[in-house]
């Protein structure tokens, strides 16, 4: 098979570790590129936005808070970019990146981190967030809206491998490599 980009989406729960795997995959693949969802937030004041009526608030959980197109423009243009080594990845990570319709078919491999409530608050308070958290966000938006988004992929995405993030770092990265690996053993 020709050499082509390996496709690999980095989603789930907030504060799951998704960064975390996407920067160890990075080093790990030579060649490899990661695109971060957060990087294309729309602007606090983008009109996009939907508001929590409850807290006056804008909902970033939801597709409006990202400027898609940007976003699947530099995918695109890393897709059509040639390799930099023979099993490059183009790894995409960002906590909504399987529910958008076209995003969502572009990936080889699918990974999906899991976090129980507590864990989820307990590392989400030791986060600074730009615009920050108000109080009642994650009880009324971020914690439904995972659950919401979370149905939405299990629909639409049946290939999606979950992890629990609440397993150590080592053995989250070392069972993508070990499944990354048998992929690319097969199809390349």
């Amino acid at each position: 098979m020709e050499n082509r980009w390996i496709c690999v989406g980095i989603s789930g729960c907030t504060n799951g570790g998704k960064s975390t795997l996407a920067n160890s995959l990075l080093s790990f693949f030579p060649g490899s590129v990661v695109v971060n969802q957060d990087t294309f937030f729309r602007s606090d004041d983008s009109p996009e936005h939907v508001v929590i009526p409850e807290l006056n608030h804008k909902n970033w959980e939801r597709l409006e808070s990202v400027n898609w197109e940007p976003m699947i423009e530099q995918l695109e243009e890393i897709l059509a970019s040639p390799l930099p080594s023979a099993h490059s990845l183009l790894i995409v990570e960002g906590h909504i990146i399987f529910n958008h319709p076209k995003l969502r078919g572009i990936f080889n491999k699918k990974y999906f981190l899991t976090l129980n409530k507590d864990e989820c608050l307990k590392r989400r308070v030791t986060r600074v967030y730009d615009p920050p958290d108000i109080p009642g966000y994650f009880e009324l938006c971020v914690w439904p809206m995972y659950f919401t988004n979370l149905e939405d992929v299990k629909k639409h995405c049946p290939d999606v491998y979950y992890l629990d993030g609440t397993k150590k770092r080592e053995v989250i990265f070392d069972s993508v490599v070990q499944d990354l690996k048998s992929y690319l053993k097969k199809n390349f």
